[in-house]
């Protein structure tokens, strides 16, 4: 008796699933990410690196599962550019007596002797060191027209 009250509800339960209208497709349309905006040249900071970019919304903060996540990538950034970048900076000007003179000897003397690792930049964009304000930027890769062209090193 429990077999066919069993087999009857299945049957009823089945034929009220498959009975009824088709299903509309709710599906969301999907979502376009919005073109980001031409890239204009700015002091590297924190939030130019490409690390933990996935997992923000558009206004740069996470959700409560990955906010501890783009707060490390964040962290690790302010560490590189304000821990490391700024400290050897400072020592080089206080051994030298000045600042060093181009980007490459930047990404010479500073990155590599002191073995900082930079974030690494979303794809366009490359480090550039500026003598005249002694300050790394980001600038994009293709360097503007009315501006000479210097040999961009990226870090690795």
């Amino acid at each position: 008796m429990k077999k066919k009250l069993l087999l009857a509800t299945g049957v009823f339960a089945g034929f009220l699933v498959g009975c009824g209208p088709p299903m509309a497709n709710n599906d969301p349309p999907p979502v376009e990410k919005p073109q980001e905006p031409a890239f204009e040249a700015k002091v590297a900071a924190v939030g130019d690196g490409i690390k933990g970019r996935s997992l923000e919304d558009a206004n740069g903060k996470g959700n409560i599962l990955s906010q501890p996540f783009v707060t490390l990538f964040r962290f690790e950034e302010k560490a590189a550019f304000e821990l490391k970048v700024v400290p050897a900076l400072n020592l080089f000007y206080a051994s030298e007596g000045r600042y060093p003179k181009s980007h490459e000897e930047f990404m010479e003397k500073i990155i590599k002797f002191n073995g900082i690792k930079l974030p690494e930049l979303p794809k366009g964009r490359v480090y550039r060191y500026h003598p005249d304000d002694n300050q790394l930027w980001v600038e994009p890769e293709a360097p503007p027209a009315d501006k000479p062209a210097d040999k961009v090193i990226q870090p690795q």
